[in-house]
């Protein structure tokens, strides 16, 4: 299969790089440099100069692309995109794009819906890694006017790449759980960072618990402020149930309350457990 990649940053290269071994990989990106680099590492076979270019070398595109571009970009270029071409977007929100790009679509031309859920704290193609999607989650959000032949072949195309669960949601429920599981997680790991008072040379004190808990604050912050955005009721939402849980425990240590923060404690734990047992 002949695979097109719009966007040569970490995502859009480590796509490349995952597909490669198996497809034939062509890249567009903005910034000539990108495709010299993804060249020069063999992380794609052949670069195009215009998008009209990749477009007619491939049979599937991978827009690699902030949230707010994805819509924009195809409804700029729909018109010149190859009859029977599948179309795959890999934004970290869905509703607020599914609506613009389902009011440009052809009957002859596919638009599949994804979020691999992966990712590192680094940015553009020179940190691609393939590895980043082994047993990780994929999500496709299906539109009545998918093929299954289409969806088939993005499920089929991820699992290639390594992920371990490709789940079909709606894009409410997409944008609802990730609100929760990848969102409300950057918010609280940059405000750990961001709550520090400066008295001590923090880095002379941290382990293993607070390098894990901030990883993620070496952020992408327009892409992260931009997803934050597009998914904020959601978001805020999430914000207002941690910061009740939050609360509890606040008050269980106003009130020297042992047995309660003991029970809190005993409970997240098995939740967390029940997690990693895939239930």
């Amino acid at each position: 299969m002949r695979i097109g990649i719009v966007g040569l940053g970490l995502m859009g290269g480590s796509i490349a790089a995952a597909l490669k071994p198996r497809h034939r990989v062509h890249a567009y990106d903005i910034d000539p440099a990108a495709v010299s680099l993804a060249l020069s590492k063999g992380i794609i076979d052949a670069g195009a100069k215009t998008p009209e270019e990749l477009f007619g070398a491939v049979d599937v595109i991978y827009l690699c692309l902030y949230p707010r571009a994805v819509a924009l970009f195809f409804e700029r270029h729909v018109d010149q995109l190859r009859p029977g071409t599948i179309c795959v977007d890999i934004a970290g929100v869905k509703a607020a794009i599914v609506d613009g790009i389902r009011a440009h679509l052809r009957k002859d031309v596919q638009f599949v819906f994804s979020h691999p859920v992966a990712g590192r704290e680094k940015v553009g193609v020179a940190f691609a890694d393939p590895t980043i999607f082994k047993g990780a989650n994929y999500i496709v959000v299906p539109t009545p006017e998918n093929t299954q032949e289409a969806l088939e072949t993005v499920r089929s195309l991820a699992y290639e790449m390594g992920f371990g669960n490709v789940t079909d949601l709606s894009a409410e429920e997409h944008d609802a759980i990730i609100a929760y599981t990848s969102q409300l997680t950057h918010v609280i790991s940059l405000s750990i960072v961001d709550s520090d008072d400066g008295k001590f040379d923090t880095g002379r004190f941290i382990g293993d618990s607070y390098r894990d808990l901030t990883r993620i604050a070496m952020i992408n912050a327009p892409l992260w402020s931009e997803l934050f955005l597009e998914n904020k009721e959601n978001l805020l939402a999430r914000i207002d149930a941690f910061r009740s849980s939050l609360d509890a425990f606040e008050e269980m240590l106003r009130n020297d309350d042992l047995d309660g923060l003991q029970q809190k404690m005993t409970e997240a734990k098995r939740r967390r457990s029940l997690l990693e047992k895939g239930k």
